[in-house]
């Protein structure tokens, strides 16, 4: 690799710009400058350290703005003016080159394998905005078979008796004819664009504009269209996006223990290739506070890092065809970017168990997917226990956990598992792809715990989804199965064990309920304080539950404790503050199952 690479990638990775970055909006003749004297490359790395408009703003400041601009990757480059808004970076449009142009319309113009005539026609629009000069840049670089098919869509042509339509469906359509022999009916409403392009292409060069009116007429549409697709597909796969079988591979499951140690070669994505640069923003996205970034930032070599932004790039690509997520939407581009960060975060941290030196010599010799399938083969691991933890005893579960749990476990019986975070106040939920073992440690404890509590429930306080079932229909409260959870369960058995010397959740009388709160919590004076339940009633209830025949674990043991934790932390919350010689208002309360009046 030149040198010129290694200016690009050096000041990338360690964030440094030549200048404050404010100078960019308070001084920004002195960043012109210091970016005239610097070379092309090292103004890339200038601008790709800067995110949405002030990398515009960066690049009209260069005096060598229109090379800076198409010096650009055009994925960056894509995003670029994505992260901007179309309408907003016409000054950016306005300087790229072929390549870029055509990089743009291959990703806006199709759905999968479906051309979209209303994006082209987006496009089309700006370009015209930007006059002349794109227009004949994409005229004479697009190929034939696309270009008719984006004219089929949207014109009609009538030369002499030849027509594409009836007469009488083409009436009340505008038209014009740019040479006298072929008359151009604009099926759209926003014609202005498409008469400007079909005039550009006339003065142009009018041998092309003709074979392209006798193409509208005579090319099949549905071949036409193969034939564009052909070529598109070409050239998107030359940059990494596949089609969708393909795409499919990223899903195949990779055993920890099955990573090859296959150093990516470069001559597979070089620039002779036609790859030019690698795209720069992969990088820029990565958390360097986490196990993959801390790895990264202590690898030496440019090339390697050259290669990773490759790889970054075909994973997300391949991602983002595999799950069907719309490319054009710049929202879902850094959704599933980062899902790849997070995925190979996850497969490094498994391969290496943790250790920094270990991740370094790992990324210097294995291809990036082999660390993305790692991670998600531990993921079909989670989905396989949950989805038969879901089987064997889901019904059981609908009445031991609340809905957050639930909709935990419905994610992680999902085509994709997911992790639940809680917002700010408890709710709502939020959901984020696995960032991390410690996240999918969290979920195989959730599981285990989550088995813990249906064997705890069955065995210790002996209840079946019958029983459950009977003794919420004598409850007043809770009533219903949305409403309860374990807590009901074991708090209601510890008021029995308190009172009556024995283990049931059959429900209380409110009497006996007000009793239990007279004796779990230890006397105070001033009810406002809040009072704090009994640690040795609580203890004798914890070995009173130990005796069970359970086959008790250690994490068993472990369970039950952050369990009857849970307990006293509940009971103390909804109930340390109340007279338990007054009137109770069960329904507002959460923790035991009140009987019905009788």
């Amino acid at each position: 690799m030149d040198n010129k690479e290694n200016k690009i990638l050096a000041p990338l990775w360690t964030e440094g710009l030549p200048f404050p970055e404010k100078w960019i909006a308070s001084s920004p003749r002195e960043v012109e400058k210091v970016l005239s004297g610097l070379s092309i490359e090292e103004q890339v790395a200038c601008v790709m350290q800067v995110k949405g408009r002030a990398q515009q703003d960066l690049l009209l400041l260069s005096p060598q703005a229109v090379e800076l601009t198409q010096a650009i990757p055009p994925e960056d480059i894509y995003r670029m003016v994505k992260e901007i808004g179309e309408s907003d970076a016409q000054i950016i449009l306005s300087m790229i080159s072929a390549d870029q142009i055509q990089y743009i319309f291959d990703i806006e113009w199709w759905i999968g394998d479906r051309f979209q005539p209303e994006r082209a026609l987006e496009w089309l629009k700006w370009l015209d905005d930007n006059q002349e000069p794109n227009i004949i840049k994409w005229l004479d670089t697009e190929e034939f078979e696309q270009k008719v098919m984006l004219l089929q869509a949207l014109i009609h042509v009538r030369k002499g008796e030849y027509i594409t339509a009836p007469m009488d469906e083409l009436e009340d359509l505008p038209s014009f004819s740019p040479d006298g022999v072929h008359h151009i009916y604009l099926k759209v409403k926003e014609y202005d664009p498409v008469k400007n392009l079909i005039m550009h292409l006339r003065a142009h060069d009018a041998e092309l504009f003709a074979a392209l009116m006798d193409a509208v007429i005579w090319y099949p549409i549905s071949q036409t269209m193969e034939h564009a697709l052909r070529w598109r597909m070409t050239r998107t796969s030359e940059r990494g996006i596949p089609e969708f079988e393909e795409a499919l591979g990223i899903y195949s499951p990779l055993k920890v223990e099955s990573l090859q140690v296959k150093l990516i070669e470069l001559e597979d994505i070089d620039e002779e290739r036609g790859h030019g640069a690698a795209p720069f923003f992969p990088l820029a996205e990565i958390n360097h506070q986490t196990f993959l970034g801390q790895c990264l930032s202590q690898l030496h070599g440019q090339e390697r890092l050259k290669a990773i932004r490759w790889e970054l790039v075909y994973l997300a690509n391949k991602v983002m065809v595999a799950d069907k997520e719309d490319p054009t939407i710049i929202e879902n581009q850094s959704r599933i970017m980062q899902k790849v960060l997070g995925y190979l975060n996850v497969g490094l941290q498994l391969a290496t168990e943790g250790d920094i030196e270990k991740g370094v010599r790992l990324l210097q010799k294995t291809w990036m997917q082999f660390l993305f399938q790692a991670c998600h083969g531990k993921l079909m691991e989670l989905k396989r226990t949950a989805e038969r933890f879901v089987s064997d005893h889901g019904s059981h579960a609908n009445y031991l956990f609340m809905d957050a749990e639930k909709d935990q476990m419905a994610s992680l019986v999902s085509r994709f598992p997911q992790v639940g975070n809680y917002m700010e106040g408890g709710e709502p939920f939020s959901w984020s792809d696995f960032s991390s073992m410690s996240e999918v440690i969290k979920m195989e404890t959730f599981l285990r715990r989550w088995d813990f509590d249906v064997r705890f429930s069955k065995q210790c306080l002996n209840l079946s989804e019958r029983k459950m079932q009977a003794y919420l229909q004598d409850c007043e409260h809770p009533g219903s199965m949305d409403v309860v959870d374990m807590l009901y369960w074991l708090t209601t058995a510890l008021a029995r064990f308190l009172l009556f010397a024995e283990v049931s959740s059959e429900p209380l009388p409110a009497s006996a309920a007000s009793s239990f709160l007279d004796t779990v919590f230890m006397k105070n004076i001033d009810l406002n304080d809040g009072r704090v339940c009994d640690g040795s009633l609580i203890e004798a209830f914890h070995q009173a539950l130990l005796k069970f025949p359970m086959a008790w674990t250690d994490e068993d043991k472990s369970f039950l404790s952050e369990l009857l934790q849970e307990c006293v932390l509940n009971l103390e919350a909804e109930f340390g503050r109340l007279d338990p010689k007054g009137q109770i208002q069960w329904k507002f309360t959460h923790g035991l199952c009140i009987q019905k009046t009788r």
